[in-house]
């Protein structure tokens, strides 16, 4: 008989166990809101994430403290209100940007544009006006009227030409005309 080495017998292989899942990530702010080219929308979209839109929407737009892009493809009739707006495509409605406004050389606009900054790029298509107001700053109040002297005013002399004589004022109706 032959005898076996240790070397070749197989050596067992450790059991692994299987991983979990890695647990997907909580989506985050900064994450994009992606509407699709051949998704069309009318009415009213909101949020507080980025959004891209490359299909066709019919409304109103407002996204607080993220960006709205219009992508080549998309389609839009209706005011968009955020912190930055970027047209690549086309927008028939007003752009409130609190921070910036930018049309891309193949975007194309009809309406207003009011933000702090605002940037056309060569080629790209407007046709409305521009604001770039600075953020509202609080009117400051006027200070309050120093109080004048006391007891009746002179009045400056009139340039008339003519000989002037100084005439003890009149007295006004109620006051005293004794003299301490």
């Amino acid at each position: 008989m032959w005898k076996k080495k240790e070397s070749e017998t197989p050596t067992p292989e450790p059991v692994r166990k299987p991983e979990p899942p890695a647990p997907r990530p909580a989506p985050r702010r900064s994450d994009r809101a992606v509407i699709g080219p051949t998704l069309k929308i009318s009415g009213e979209i909101s949020g507080e994430e980025e959004l891209l839109i490359q299909g066709q929407i019919d409304g109103k737009i407002v996204v607080k403290g993220q960006g709205v892009t219009v992508g080549k493809s998309g389609r839009v009739r209706a005011d968009i209100h955020a912190r930055s707006v970027r047209v690549e495509g086309q927008v028939r409605g007003d752009l409130f940007g609190e921070q910036e406004v930018v049309l891309e050389s193949s975007g194309d606009v009809e309406g207003n544009l009011i933000a702090p900054s605002v940037r056309l790029e060569n080629g790209s298509r407007f046709k409305g006006s521009i604001d770039m107001e600075r953020a509202k700053q609080p009117i400051p109040q006027p200070a309050a009227p120093r109080p004048g002297p006391v007891g009746p005013t002179s009045t400056p002399p009139s340039d008339t030409g003519g000989d002037r004589t100084d005439k003890p004022s009149q007295p006004r109706p109620g006051q005293s005309t004794q003299r301490s």
